[in-house]
């Protein structure tokens, strides 16, 4: 027991701005620290650190997406001015009890206070931030497109667009791309055609390919991102066409691969299902004059599955895998730029 009060004690002296000027606490000022310890204990610890610029108020505390606003010195007019970088959704007094204003005055960033102090020690303001999540994992290929150079003028540059069985191609079987300096992978484990739409301007159309290879569908199936009906994942992907066609970007549009069964959404039967997204892709492709690439036929089973030896799960190839397939994009590729 008073191994933690020194520690709490330590604590406060050593965040406090006005107790780490005193030398001695009395007990009165000992247990209303511990008491305030209790209190803003979300605040305190388990937190990590930021780059926020400290102000003359007191400092911040952050943990995930919200940030502690620790006010020592309380604005006598109850504005409280704060970095202009937090990207504040709500303010909260009392940890969610109480919402605060928050509005640009005069430049600054701005939440307005009560007139009366909370807290005697330190008033703690609950700032939840502004959601900023990468949907579509813009980021993940941001790095590698600015330093990707521009095609050669002979250069057949291709883009592979896809998923999972895309992302791993480079891991599994890189070989097939360091044979083929000119073709560029930009699969994105996990995604579903409308991720993958999302991403396709800075993912394909600026990195000037003369072909894309589009593979997408099976997570979509899979319900990634929700439910969605058959008709509108095909449609995510004759969206990624027409972008292609209209930048002048050649297509083959890839099959789905042949599955029975998700390891990760167990309650989902792909096989049918992948039977119909692939008959859209084909009727479409034909329609269209595109490319269509049947990778299904040479990979499916009797049980309208994966082969298992060219498979290392009912969805991904392994090795084996990746060798029926190269030599069928490579055919259509060639077919495309023809």
């Amino acid at each position: 027991m008073k191994k933690w009060i020194l520690f709490t004690i330590l604590t406060i002296v050593n965040l406090s701005t006005v107790f780490a000027q005193k030398d001695l606490l009395s007990i009165k000022e000992l247990k209303e620290m511990v008491a305030w310890t209790k209190e803003n204990k979300e605040a305190i610890y388990e937190v990590s650190e930021n780059t926020f610029k400290k102000p003359n108020w007191g400092y911040y505390t952050q943990k995930n997406d919200v940030v502690y606003a620790h006010i020592y010195d309380w604005p006598k007019d109850g504005k409280l001015i704060i970095d202009s970088e937090i990207k504040v959704r709500t303010a909260y007094l009392n940890y969610g009890n109480k919402k605060l204003k928050t509005k640009l005055v005069d430049g600054n960033l701005t939440v307005f206070l009560p007139k009366e102090v909370p807290n005697n020690i330190a008033t703690v303001i609950k700032i939840q931030l502004t959601p900023t999540e990468d949907w579509a994992n813009l980021k993940r290929y941001q790095q590698a497109n600015t330093e990707l150079k521009a095609p050669k003028k002979n250069e057949d540059r291709v883009v592979f667009i896809g998923n999972s069985i895309t992302d791993n191609w480079t891991r599994d079987h890189g070989s097939f791309f360091e044979a083929n300096p000119s073709y560029v992978n930009r699969g994105i484990s996990g995604q579903t055609s409308a991720q993958m739409l999302l991403r396709f301007r800075p993912d394909v159309i600026e990195l000037k390919p003369k072909v894309v290879v589009i593979s997408a569908g099976t997570n979509d199936i899979a319900g990634n991102r929700g439910a969605i009906s058959i008709d509108r994942i095909a449609g995510n992907i004759f969206s990624m066409v027409e972008l292609a066609k209209a930048n002048h970007i050649k297509v083959v549009l890839a099959s789905v691969l042949p599955a029975t069964s998700y390891s990760w959404s167990a309650s989902i039967a792909p096989a049918d299902k992948i039977i119909a997204l692939n008959k859209l892709i084909k009727a479409y492709a034909k329609k269209n004059k595109v490319v269509y690439l049947d990778y299904y036929k040479p990979m499916v089973n009797n049980e309208k599955g994966l082969k298992k030896e060219l498979g290392r799960d009912t969805v991904h190839p392994n090795a084996a895998g990746y060798d029926v397939m190269e030599p069928l994009v490579k055919k259509a590729i060639k077919k495309a730029l023809d």
